[in-house]
């Protein structure tokens, strides 16, 4: 027998072996219990609009805006004439630690509006230079 034929007849026997698969088991699940499909997405890429509008009354409503970035939300907290000022410096020195431990960003509009954001989500400002002429909102 040839080197040629020897070489054929194991690459033939190479190929018809059947080659064995992994078996997967399903794990087992409760009754009504959500069974994801396979390379399911989590909820925060499919629906990354959501905001949660905060309007704190003490430092203590501090923890929900927390909660709400942790959950993968934007956060815009309004700080009206509802806290003093001592209280919305903490706030938002409390909230932009938070920011930086979830690796997002946050933004402060103008001295009543803070914008903070995940990972997830960028934030773009437009820099439009003010053209004269132009009504602007000024706002309730």
């Amino acid at each position: 027998m040839s080197f040629l034929s020897k070489g054929i007849r194991w690459l033939k026997s190479q190929m018809d072996d059947p080659v064995e698969e992994e078996s997967y088991e399903e794990p087992e699940r409760e009754e009504g219990e959500d069974v994801p499909g396979p390379g399911a997405v989590p909820a925060r890429t499919i629906r990354p609009l959501e905001v949660d509008i905060i309007v704190p009354g003490s430092y203590g409503d501090a923890r929900h805006a927390v909660d709400a970035l942790e959950r993968g939300m934007t956060v815009m907290v309004v700080l009206n004439d509802n806290v003093d000022d001592e209280v919305a410096s903490r706030f938002v020195d409390f909230m932009s630690g938070a920011v930086y431990m979830a690796h997002g960003d946050v933004m402060l509009l103008n001295d009543d509006v803070l914008i903070c954001v995940p990972s997830t989500v960028d934030i773009h400002e437009d820099r439009l230079a003010f053209v004269s002429g132009i009504p602007t909102w000024k706002g309730p």
